[in-house]
């Protein structure tokens, strides 16, 4: 995968060392200090022209530093054996939306998050800087069959659903807990929602329908946490 941005080389480095890290450097901007600074710490990297390097940078306005490094598989990541929730996502078809959700569950305390084969790449471009580094804390594992995950899921599966018959302020999130999150549009499949312990909803004032995917996850996760602070 392409990291574009020292902060986001700076996570995958503080999680996995530099040993694989192949950093691409904009030839104007290397006598910086920051870009020096990570440069002399690398075994490999690659200067470009200004012109070359903005044109393969995946953002608007280059940065001036990117890492061409090894997508981790689950079982390399930091947070394999905490006790933190996990999180189902289903269908979520927007890179930000995957990023930002990613960002909360790491921030609130997650630890294995399974995507369905409809959910955006979270390692593309957009959801890594959505997810600021997040990606690295967490295990991820794509293209998961999650009915199935869910079966053999040892803990309680909550799903997060506009029409559930309880308030997420009055669930029960004790234990090990599973969060389900649904698209936008199609929201959590029927075969899917059967199989949650509990459905919930976020209260909404008079005239509002839902939330976006992202805020909604954000809730949730951080109802789990405020329990536990």
């Amino acid at each position: 995968m392409l990291l574009d941005g020292v902060h986001l080389i700076d996570a995958y480095v503080a999680t996995f060392g530099s040993g694989d890290v192949q950093l691409v450097a904009r030839a104007s901007t290397i006598d910086q200090e920051q870009v020096a600074a990570r440069l002399a710490r690398v075994r490999d990297a690659l200067v470009l022209s200004d012109a070359l390097f903005d044109d393969i940078s995946p953002v608007e306005t280059p940065t001036g530093l990117m890492a061409v490094v090894a997508i981790p598989k689950p079982s390399h990541t930091a947070r394999t054996d905490c006790e933190g929730f996990s999180v189902f996502l289903d269908g979520v078809q927007d890179p930000g939306n995957v990023g930002a959700i990613l960002r909360s569950a790491a921030g609130a305390g997650g630890a294995d998050v399974f995507l369905s084969a409809q959910c955006a790449d979270p390692w593309s471009p957009k959801g890594l800087r959505a997810g600021m580094g997040a990606h690295f804390q967490l295990a991820l594992h794509e293209r998961a069959d999650l009915a199935v995950r869910a079966q053999n899921f040892q803990g309680r599966l909550i799903a997060a659903d506009s029409q559930g018959e309880h308030s997420l302020f009055e669930a029960d999130l004790e234990g090990m807990v599973g969060f389900i999150i649904g698209g936008e549009g199609a929201g959590i499949a029927p075969a899917l929602l059967k199989l949650a312990a509990e459905r919930v909803r976020i209260p909404m004032a008079e005239g509002i329908e839902s939330l976006n995917a992202a805020a909604a996850a954000t809730l949730v996760f951080y109802e789990w946490r405020r329990r536990r602070s």
